[in-house]
């Protein structure tokens, strides 16, 4: 799918509701009339339109009409592994959010001191540091610009990023927003089974499989901040996806508990069980000499926990319920985010 055709989907359902731009407009009737798919669409939404006599909808009808269309239809992704497919699709979706935000909305205040601008060219940021590494290992050409790395370390994460907002800023936003896609969009062509096991580090080391959910998560969380900021509603990522995410936060526990407290937590493990669309159970040692019988059990909704580690929840936000050792649950809950970033 061409990128003007994701374009022109993503905004039949403002056009349908004469909410469109003149701009808009001109670009949807100009594709349209040629993409089969657009004018089925089209004409189904039409058809809805036609049922409001003619009345131009509120501000609220509209977004329950785009997060209804976003809901049934799944972002246009490109083809990847299995282990990449969260994070070309949530990709997608942030894409089509992108598409539909006003000039104005792009430097509303969305997360610390960063516009929407800021928080996309963020995360082109970080992806851009995953792309370098991949590249340096068949020694392809880097896929992201050359500027935003000099005097940066390749690996510093924060440093790359305040580099590229501030080349960013001098930029438009529909531009910033088609940089950010290309790239993401030639990591993903670069994704295959053999660079699944390849090891890469952003902020720490793993595995490229790993990574690459790791980009969903990120992508997923700011999209759904830059949603929250400006007025959006963002359906959830779908289950199968929504559960890779939630596998790497859960295995990450042990990890991130011996991050907080500067030591692993030797004879003691966790059981965790996750509710809901996504969920799963694993049981996971805490460190050394960890007894099969777990210490401590946690369960939760998913989506709270997914939330939890990125520290967009609280531990006193959300209900869960703790077995056995509760100090060890308690302890475990409050370093989940450990390894969160902006």
């Amino acid at each position: 799918m061409s990128p003007v055709h994701e374009h022109v989907a993503s905004l039949l359902g403002s056009w349908a509701l004469g909410a469109c731009s003149d701009e808009e407009t001109r670009l949807v009737m100009g594709h349209v009339p040629h993409c089969p798919a657009c004018m089925e669409e089209s004409l189904l939404l039409g058809g809805v339109a036609g049922l409001l006599d003619g009345v131009r909808p509120g501000a609220s009808l509209r977004e329950r009409t785009l997060a209804g269309a976003r809901a049934r239809r799944r972002p246009v992704a490109p083809s990847v592994p299995s282990y990449a497919a969260p994070y070309a699709a949530l990709v997608s979706m942030l894409d089509a959010l992108l598409a539909e935000l006003s000039r104005r909305a792009w430097s509303t205040n969305v997360i610390y001191d960063w516009s929407v601008q800021d928080v996309v060219a963020h995360l082109s940021a970080t992806d851009s540091l995953l792309a370098e590494q991949l590249n340096t290992q068949d020694g392809a050409p880097v896929l992201a610009r050359a500027e935003p790395a000099q005097g940066a370390d390749a690996r510093d994460v924060d440093a790359r990023t305040a580099l590229v907002i501030d080349e960013q800023r001098g930029r438009g936003h529909e531009e910033t927003r088609v940089s950010w896609r290309t790239q993401a969009d030639a990591l993903c062509a670069r994704l295959d089974e053999e660079a699944a096991a390849i090891r890469v580090v952003l902020k720490f080391p793993m595995r490229t499989d790993s990574a690459v959910v790791a980009r969903a998560f990120e992508t997923w969380v700011h999209a759904r901040d830059i949603a929250t900021a400006t007025g959006h509603s963002l359906p959830p990522p779908p289950p199968e996806h929504l559960h890779a995410i939630a596998t790497l936060g859960v295995r990450a526990l042990p990890g991130a508990l011996a991050l907080r407290e500067g030591r692993a937590a030797a004879g003691e493990s966790v059981h965790v069980d996750l509710r809901g669309p996504g969920g799963g159970a694993w049981h996971l040692p805490l460190g050394p000499s960890a007894p099969d019988k777990p210490t401590v059990t946690l369960a939760l909704d998913t989506m709270d926990f997914c939330l939890l580690a990125a520290e967009r929840l609280r531990p006193g936000e959300i209900r869960v319920d703790v077995g056995g050792d509760v100090p060890l649950g308690r302890r475990i809950l409050a370093a989940a985010s450990a390894f969160a970033g902006p």
